[in-house]
């Protein structure tokens, strides 16, 4: 399992681009790739930093990377970058499992 870890804020005016973004572009666009498993999106409650965390699991690094490597996720993701600020991205593996976990 690899995780893709999106954390951001949404630009003044461009709430309802995000919204229509994160429907129409980025969730269907994850959803169809090879090895995606889960598409999580979180708004901040309570706390400081960026309002936004967006979680993609796909089942390897390989299938991650396929997916972002692809011209179609390159042009998705631009028009991302026009709606956010202090966007900052991480690809992350687990560090433990739980006992009886593999």
């Amino acid at each position: 399992m690899v995780q893709y870890l999106v954390t951001y804020s949404v630009m003044t005016g461009r709430e309802s681009d995000h919204d229509n973004w994160l429907r129409n572009q980025g969730m269907s666009f994850f959803q169809k790739q090879p090895g995606f498993k889960e598409f999580r999106c979180y708004s901040t409650l309570v706390g400081s930093g960026p309002d936004w965390v967006m979680e993609i699991e796909f089942d390897s690094s390989d299938s991650l990377m396929h997916a972002l490597e692809t011209d179609e996720a390159k042009r998705m993701l631009e028009d991302f970058e026009h709606l956010v600020t202090n966007l900052s991205t991480k690809i992350l593996v687990p560090a433990m499992q739980p006992a009886g976990v593999r």
